[in-house]
């Protein structure tokens, strides 16, 4: 039980930072935002991996490991650098006003 826990996880982390991708580049919308459709998947994908590292799950195999850490960290940086409130500040500062 553990084990398919672990790989379920860890596998829809990163089905979650693909769809996101998917979405942002064929440029789905609803209700007229594109950001909502992009930012929804990362967010419950970097919960997903949240949740499956407060459980300690740990000793899976190489390929479950490196798409569980890839999920985490691209959702972790979706959602950090796309924030609404923190890409204001930081696009006003590299790109100008």
């Amino acid at each position: 039980m553990g084990n398919t826990l672990r790989k379920t996880y860890n596998w829809l982390s990163f089905v979650f930072l693909l769809l996101s991708i998917f979405f942002y580049f064929s440029e789905v919308s609803i209700f007229d935002s594109e950001y909502l459709v992009f930012y929804a998947p990362s967010v419950v994908g970097l919960f997903i991996s949240l949740l499956r590292r407060r459980m300690k799950l740990t000793t899976e195999d190489s390929v479950t490991r490196l798409v569980g850490k890839i999920g985490f960290y691209g959702n972790l940086a979706i959602v950090i650098l796309f924030f609404l409130p923190i890409y204001h500040i930081w696009g006003t500062l590299i790109l100008g006003p």
